[in-house]
This record gives C-alpha cells, structure tokens and sequence, in this order.
C-alpha cells in the first residue's frame, strides 16, 4: 500500500464531507481517521509536502466545523494526540496552524470529566513553546474558563492542566499576560496560587512559573526564594519521575533552565550548594527508568545544570556518562545522550579531567546511534525523519570531539570510514528524484540540512590530517548539491550551523572557484527567501485594511444623535468654564451617559468582531502561505534536480561523444586492417587464377597427349596386322613402341598429379571465396553500428533540447510567480 494512502482519503472525504454532510460520509471519514489513527510510521506526518499540507488544512476545517457532541470530534482528537507524538508535526500544529483556537471551542462548562481532561491534555500539547504577537479574539474567553476552573474546580488534574495551559499561553507572550491581568482579579487570583503551591506537590513549580511570569520582574526575586526553588525544583522532579507525568517534567526543566539564563538568578543559583545529593538520586533513577520520554527530559535538565559549570558536578560526570552511553540505543533518547556525553567531554577538556572519563567510552555502542547497513540503505530509499536528523546531527557533533582526543582518533576513523560518509550522504548526491517520495519536501523546512553540515564539518577536520579524507573532501564540496546545502545553511541555519557553514569555506581544501559556487547558489535562493521573510509583512498590511473596512460600514451614531450629543457637550463645557453646572439638567447627564455607554459597547461589540475576522483572516492567509510555500519550494526543488539531471545528461552526452569518436577511430583502424586484408586476398585470387590458368594449359597439353595415345595405338593396331609381312619392319619399330609405352605411363601419371593439384586448388579458391563472404559480413555489420551510434546521438539531442526547453517554461513560470506576487504587493501597498 501506498505510504500516503489514508491520508490522501482522509482529505478526499474531508473535503466530500464539508460539501454533502451525511452519516454515509461521516463513516466513511471516521474509518480514515481510524486508519490514520493506529498507523505505526509517524514519518507520514513530517510536514513540508503539499499533502500534508492539505491534510493539516482539511484536519483543522474539520475540527473547526464540528460539534463536541458529535463522536467524529472525539476521534479527530484522538488524530491529532496521535499526529503530535512526531516533533516536527507538533511544531507545525502549534505554530502554523494554531490548532489550539478550535480546541479552545470545545472547552464547554458541560463537558464531563473524562472529555474535558482529554481536550486540556491536548490543549497543553499544542500551546507548549507557542508565539501570540498580538492580542487575538479568543485569548479572553479562554483566559476566563482556565482561571475560572483553576480558582473553582476540585479536580486536580483539571488545575495541573489548566496551569499548564496558561503558563504556556503567558510564556514570552506579553499580549496574553496583559490580557490575563484585565480578565482576572490579580490579588484573589495570586492568593488562590499561593494555597494551591502549599497544598499541592504536583502544581507547586507551575505555581511558582506563573506568579514569576506575572510579576515580568525575576530580577527581585530574593536569593533565599531562589535557594527554596532549587530545593521545589529537585522534590517536584522525584515526584513526577515517579509518577511519570511527563508534562510537569516539562515544565520543570524549562522553568529551571529559564532561571540559569537570567544572570540575576544564575548567580544565586550557582551559590547553591546542596546540588550533589539531588543529581545523584535524580541519576539513580535515570539508571533504572523505563520511560524514554521522561529520561530525555532528565538528561536535558543534567545538560541545563552542567552549563552553570559547577566543581562538584565534575566527580559524577563518570556516573553520567555511563548512564548516557547506556540510553543510546533507545531511539526518542538518543541524541539527548550523545549531546550530554559531548557536553562531559568538552567541560572535562575545560577542567582538565577527560583521563578519567576516557575507559567509560565505549565507541561500539555510539556507533548504534548510526543504525545497521540494512536501516541505512533503507533510509536512501526514504528520507530521514526528524529525530534520525538530530540524532546522526549529534552523533557527528560527538565524534568531532572524539577526533580532538589523540587515544580516540585513529579509533574513530577506522570504524567510521570515508564509505560510512558517503553512505551518508547518498540521499543529497543522488542526481534523480527519489521514485518513492512523491512529493519533494521543503528545502526550508529539511531538518536534513544541519545535519549535513555537520557531516561535512567533520569531514574538514579529518582532511586536515588524512588523505583520504581530503579527497572525499575535495569531491564533495565540489558538488552542486553540497554547495546549495551550505547556502541553505547560511541563509536558514541556526547561530550555530550558520558559523560551521561560514567555517567550512575558509577550512582547508576549500577552494575560491566553491566560494563563488555557493554565492551563486545563494542568488538562486533569494527569491525563495524573500517570499517567506516578508509573510508578516504581508499579513499585517492584510489585517490593517480588513480592520479598517470594518470600522467603516459601521457607524457608531446617526446625524441627529451626534448633533444632539455636541449641543450637550457644548453645555458642559460652557458650564465648565463659568462654574455653572445648575443650568445643566440631570436627564441631560443620563442622556450623556447612557449615549456613552451604548457608544462603548457598540465599539467594544465591533472591536471583537474586527479581531475575530482578523484572526479567522490570518489564518486562512498563514494556512495558504504554508501551501504556497510548499508548492514554491516542490517547484524550485524540481527545478534544482532538472537542472542536475540536464548537467548529468551533458556530461552523458560528452562521454558518448567520446565513445563514439573511439569507436569510429577503431572502426577505422579495422577497416584500414581489413582493407589491407582484402588487397592480399586479391592478390592470393590473382596467383590462384594463374595457377588455374597454367593447369588449364596442361590440360589440354594433357587431352591432346590422350589423343595422340588413341592414335598411336591405332597405329599400334595397323602395325600388327603388317607385322607378318613387315617383321623387318617389326623388329625395327619394337623398340620405338617400348619407348612409347613408357612415355605413355609418364603422361598418365602426370595427368594423375594434375587431377590433384585441380582439386587442391579449387578447395583454395572455396575457403577465400568464404572468407571474403565472411569479411564483407562483418564489415556491414561495423558501418551498422555506425549507423546506431549516429542515431542515439541523434536522439540524445532532441532530449536535451526537449529539457532546455521545459526549463525555460519552468523558469518563465517561476518569472511569472515572482512579478505577479510584486504586483500584488505593489497594488496594496498602493490601496493602504
């Protein structure tokens, strides 16, 4: 089956189903949503593709249209829990499609207990690490249900969750603290936290994050509250280890990682000085845990605690660095482990205590971070998904380290070879298309990119020192695709792979013809990136001329009651003024007011509506722009790999023509031989025929003999019928007789040899006469493949023509593209 197959239903029945609801459709979808829902291969979800982009838009109209009482809510739900287990697909939801506005519906009052921890479990999935750059529509009513429960409910999970869910809505989002503060009673609300953190070992930490992201201000927090948090901190964390309650994990560790980053906090945090009994019961649990997702974050909270750089973490790096080695081969940890074991390396490099750690390294079980042969071929043949990127990313990040260290070196270049590398970068060196991916993911979106930079980093360290390794080096870097993936790297790359990339191009065996390569590879990209970086701008213009057409259709008051309520203002002014506010009447102040009143809800009524419209309209604009985006990027990347196929097909055409042009010259060469063969043959006919015309001479000297024979035995006759009367004559002629009976036996024998010779001859004239048949064959089976040679070269131009030409119609397209969305930008910017 097709890897794509239930999706592509799924949104051929979505799509069915906005149109013609009906029970036979709404069956019909929640049988594909089962299906989606137990698929094993989260790889499916990998946004990026055009198909994916239309199931997470068909996904989110879906939710968007149902009612919480419907049984296809529930499972659209459970889709959705299902699709947030990939990363990647987890980020797409929470800041593409922001699927928390349409979740944010189902939170009713009616809602029985089960559905309602169901949604916030969800709910607190999809706003984890969310961006709100503006006040939106339904932030207040959301702010009211989650404070109102928190405040009123006495479901613990209920508050564990709806404190999860506000203090990832308020985390670095100022719009939605100002929101919070205008919705809620800040001294009852604060009083309530208080008693909640006192009574509650599982909110105490959420209790703590959410009073410190109201006051905006950590920087007065006193060194014993920080001290009292530390200890919080390491007890929540027991606690929900033992619990695995992976959401509070979270929030620990980034709530502690937020404190170490502010240099107010850090310091306090470094002047702590009961670390060491904490690590150690926090590892020893690491030691014998189970959950691989719990174990992840623990380790991020060790990495979090290694950068404040403290002496008495240095006497349990051995004790961590066995347990990291230890999760490797678990797949959800991996890459976690090998960044702590980098982290020891480098601080025990720093410190001066890396001969300590060195016997724990076991680099056959790092290697496992690789994969077999077998999961490698097979991830040629599919990409790689998000968490193999990150995973093979710190693996290389990891044995970068390991080369630095002289006892290691030669280790890890003998069990990764300069083959393990190219096996690794198979999947960018390969000229065609990929039959099995049918939709080119996003360049922008790979996380394959980092990842090959740091492959290609580590390869420019071994070069410096090895040769091999500099002639890979050298190879790779001279590749049109290695070159677009550094110019997408200095464009899209984080600060850290920016600076590898940079590096790169001064490392060694980098030459200045690759530097003006990549520059042109950037130049190609530029349109790509000026269409993504300029999305904001382009839905700010969007919303401000919605806005404002809005404010338009409306009017706040009619003639009348605006002449009327200018005379009253009038009066008060000039009451004001002269101190005589008991010539103005009372009715007239309640007019006023009320007039005021009614103006302020009205504005207020038409506010709400405008921002409700501008959200709805934003997203549907950031819902299109991802499929733009998408498709723009697919096109490019088709382009891209056009464009390597037609230089393939060049360097094809060149070695044929070479061929080709050898072949000719041996063709000629062996004609000039078999030429030169023929005039022998010639020659050896002509001596034949000679020969045959001697025999032919002698054979008529040879007829004529016989006849002579004939007539002397006549003779012969006649001579012995006169023998009795010429016996005389008899005696005399005796000896002539004798001598012609023995020149008789000569001239037959003679004949005899002649005979011979004729056939020996004529069996001559039939072997060259099959030679020269067999010569002339194959020399018109050389001047056909003459021919062939002709015709495929024929052949291989009109393909090369054919492909010019589509490239010139893609690019004309991709002209078209560029100008009209100028146009279209240039026409706003003109309207606004």
């Amino acid at each position: 089956m097709e890897k794509y197959h239930n999706i592509k239903s799924f949104i051929v029945t979505a799509t069915e189903y906005s149109r013609n609801p009906s029970e036979t459709t709404a069956s019909v979808l929640q049988r594909n949503l089962n299906a989606i829902k137990i698929s094993a291969d989260l790889t499916i979800f990998d946004p990026g593709s055009i198909i994916l982009s239309e199931f997470y838009l068909s996904l989110y109209n879906l939710t968007k249209t149902l009612e919480s009482k419907t049984s296809l809510t529930w499972c659209t739900l459970d889709v959705l829990q299902h699709v947030s287990k990939n990363l990647a697909a987890r980020q797409t939801l929470i800041h593409t499609y922001k699927f928390y506005q349409v979740l944010a519906r189902l939170l009713e009052s009616n809602l029985i207990t089960e559905k309602r921890i169901k949604v916030l479990k969800l709910l607190q999935e999809l706003t984890y690490g969310i961006k709100i750059h503006w006040q939106e529509a339904h932030i207040p009513s959301l702010m009211n249900i989650l404070t109102q429960w928190i405040m009123q409910s006495k479901e613990e999970e209920i508050i564990t969750l709806s404190l999860g869910i506000l203090i990832n809505l308020c985390y670095k989002n100022i719009s939605v603290i100002h929101t919070l503060m205008r919705t809620i009673d800040a001294k009852a609300f604060h009083r309530m936290l208080l008693k909640l953190q006192s009574s509650s070992v599982n909110t105490r930490v959420q209790c703590c994050k959410i009073l410190m992201i109201m006051e905006q201000e950590s920087q007065d927090i006193p060194e014993k509250f920080i001290f009292d948090f530390v200890d919080i901190t390491f007890r929540s964390l027991v606690s929900a280890l033992s619990e695995k309650n992976v959401l509070l994990i979270q929030h620990i560790v980034e709530f502690f990682d937020d404190i170490r980053q502010n240099e107010h906090t850090k310091n306090a945090l470094v002047s702590c000085t009961n670390y060491t009994n904490y690590v150690k019961n926090i590892l020893n649990q690491l030691d014998i845990m189970t959950d691989s997702e719990c174990a992840a974050l623990v380790i991020d909270f060790f990495i979090s605690l290694m950068k404040l750089k403290l002496t008495e973490f240095i006497s349990l790096y051995k004790y961590s660095l066995k347990i990291a080695i230890k999760w490797i081969p678990v797949d959800r940890v991996s890459n976690k482990a090998l960044s702590l074991i980098k982290h020891i390396l480098v601080d025990s490099r720093r410190t001066k205590h890396l001969p300590d750690l060195l016997s724990e390294i076991d680099l056959s079980i790092i290697m496992l971070a690789l994969g077999s042969e077998d999961d490698v071929m097979e991830e040629t043949r599919e990409k790689r998904s998000l968490e193999k990127n990150l995973k093979i990313s710190e693996l290389l990040q990891l044995l970068q380290e390991l080369i630095k260290i002289q006892n290691f070196r030669a280790q890890v270049v003998q069990i990764f070879t300069e083959q393990s590398m190219k096996k690794l970068l198979k999947p960018i060196l390969e000229n065609d298309i990929n039959s099995e991916l049918e939709w080119p993911g996003n360049l922008f979106q790979d996380s394959s990119v980092s990842m090959y930079i740091y492959a290609l980093s580590f390869t420019a360290d071994l070069a410096v020192q090895d040769s091999d390794w500099l002639r890979l080096y050298s190879s790779l870097i001279q590749n049109k695709q290695i070159q677009m993936i550094i110019a997408l790297a200095v464009f899209w790359g984080d600060a850290e792979v920016k600076q590898k990339a940079l590096l790169l191009m001064s490392s060694v065996g980098f030459p200045q013809e690759c530097v003006s390569a990549v520059s042109k590879c950037m130049v190609e990209l530029e349109p790509l990136v000026l269409v993504q970086t300029k999305t904001g701008i382009t839905s700010g213009l969007t919303l401000k001329q919605e806005t404002s057409f809005n404010t338009s259709i409306v009017r706040l008051y009619s003639l009348s009651q605006e002449e009327q309520l200018d005379d009253i203002l009038d009066k008060l002014k000039e009451a004001f003024n002269e101190n005589k506010f008991t010539d103005i009447t009372t009715s007239a102040i309640m007019e006023l007011y009320e007039y005021k009143l009614s103006a302020m809800r009205q504005t207020e009524r038409l506010n709400q509506a405008n921002l409700e419209a501008a959200d709805n309209h934003a997203i549907g604009l950031q819902h299109r722009l991802t499929q733009i985006v998408a498709e723009s990027s697919r096109l490019h990347q088709l382009l891209f790999h056009n464009q390597q196929s037609l230089e393939g097909l060049k360097h094809e055409k060149i070695r044929l023509t070479q061929k080709l042009q050898k072949a000719e010259i041996e063709s000629k060469k062996i004609h000039q031989i078999q030429k030169k063969e023929i005039q022998g043959l010639k020659k050896i006919v002509e001596d034949k025929s000679k020969i045959i015309e001697q025999l032919s001479k002698l054979e008529k000297e040879l007829n004529a003999a016989v006849d002579k024979i004939k007539f002397f035995e006549e003779r012969n006759t006649d001579l012995e019928m006169q023998k009795m009367s010429l016996m005389n004559e008899g005696r005399e002629n005796a000896d002539k007789i004798k001598e012609l009976n023995k020149l008789m036996t000569k001239l037959q024998d003679r004949l005899a040899k002649r005979d011979q010779e004729i056939q020996e001859k004529n069996r001559e004239i039939e072997s060259s006469q099959e030679s020269m048949a067999a010569l002339k064959q194959e020399n018109e089976g050389l001047l056909r493949t003459c021919r062939n040679y002709e015709q495929t070269i024929a052949e291989k131009e009109d393909s090369v023509e054919r492909m010019t030409s589509e490239l010139v119609d893609l690019s004309r397209m991709r002209d078209m593209i560029y100008h009209l969305t100028a146009k279209k930008k240039d026409e706003k910017n003109e309207t606004t």
